[in-house]
């Protein structure tokens, strides 16, 4: 089953602190620890996970001044469908962190709301350990 959902997070932190770690395309190992590593070339990210998958990824859209990117999943995963965006969004004591998801199982019957929003609370909450703990 596809699902289109939302993640959030408030961060204690200045949205463009947030948006310098969040905003950069290989950022994610330092905060989303199943992911070791990542290269970006010619707008393809490519993300390589602990449990050894290869996960690749078009970079679609990106707008620094809103402070968000969107990008596709195309392979390493059994996904029909995926496209996501992070945005970040000031706030009077801080920002939030918001991560938009479409996605598709190449088995319909996988509710995907149910396999990835948690892992991606747990991804966030990660984010906000890193970005409040202040520069290493």
């Amino acid at each position: 089953m596809g699902a289109d959902f939302g993640t959030e997070i408030h961060i204690a932190v200045p949205a463009a602190a947030a948006w310098e770690l969040v905003g950069d395309p290989c950022g994610v190992p330092r905060w989303y620890p199943l992911y070791l590593r990542c290269t970006v070339e010619d707008g393809v990210r490519t993300l390589e996970r602990a449990d050894g998958a290869v996960v690749v990824e078009d970079l679609l859209a990106r707008n620094d001044d809103a402070m968000t990117y969107s990008y596709a999943v195309t392979a390493g995963l059994p996904l029909a469908e995926h496209t996501a965006s992070f945005t970040v969004e000031p706030n009077d004591d801080g920002c939030r962190v918001i991560w938009r998801t479409h996605a598709v199982h190449e088995d319909p019957s996988i509710d995907m709301e149910a396999r990835l929003a948690d892992r991606q609370r747990e991804a966030l909450e990660g984010l906000r350990a890193v970005l409040e703990a202040g520069p290493a």
